[in-house]
C-alpha cells in the first residue's frame, strides 16, 4: 500500500472515484484530448504523492506523458491530462470528507458551576 498523508489520499480517492465513473478501472480515464492513466511512484518522506501520467493510443500501448504531484495538504500542483475543473472537485471534495473524518469535534464537557450558599 502507498503511503502518503491523509489529506492526499484522500485526493487520490477521488481521483479514483473520476476513473471508476470513466472507465471502471482504478487509474485510467478519458481526458479533453484523450485516454490516460496514472502509475504511483515513490513514497515521499514528507507525505505527497507523486507519479506518472500515460497517455493511451488507440492501439492500446501507452506512452509518457507527464507527471502528478499531491503535496502533503491535498493541492495538486501538477496532473498531466485532468482538467482545473477535475484538480478543484477533487481537492474541495477531499477537503470536505477530511473534515467529517479528522474534525475536532469531539464532545467537550461543560464544568459544572458550583452554588455556594451564602
Amino acid at each position: 500500500m502507498y503511503k502518503c498523508s491523509a489529506k492526499a489520499s484522500l485526493v487520490l480517492d477521488q481521483v479514483r472515484a473520476r476513473c471508476q465513473s470513466d472507465t471502471q478501472t482504478n487509474n485510467k480515464w478519458t481526458g479533453r484530448s484523450g485516454n490516460y492513466m496514472y502509475i504511483m511512484g515513490r513514497e515521499n518522506a514528507d507525505g505527497k504523492a507523486t507519479g506518472v501520467v500515460h497517455k493511451i493510443a488507440d492501439d492500446g500501448s501507452h506512452k509518457l506523458c507527464g507527471s502528478f504531484k499531491i503535496m502533503s495538504d491535498g493541492i495538486i500542483t501538477r496532473f498531466t491530462g485532468l482538467s482545473k475543473a477535475d484538480w478543484n472537485n477533487a481537492m474541495n471534495s477531499a477537503e470536505a470528507e477530511y473534515k467529517v473524518k479528522y474534525s475536532d469535534t469531539a464532545p467537550t464537557q461543560e464544568t459544572p458551576t458550583e452554588k455556594v450558599a451564602v
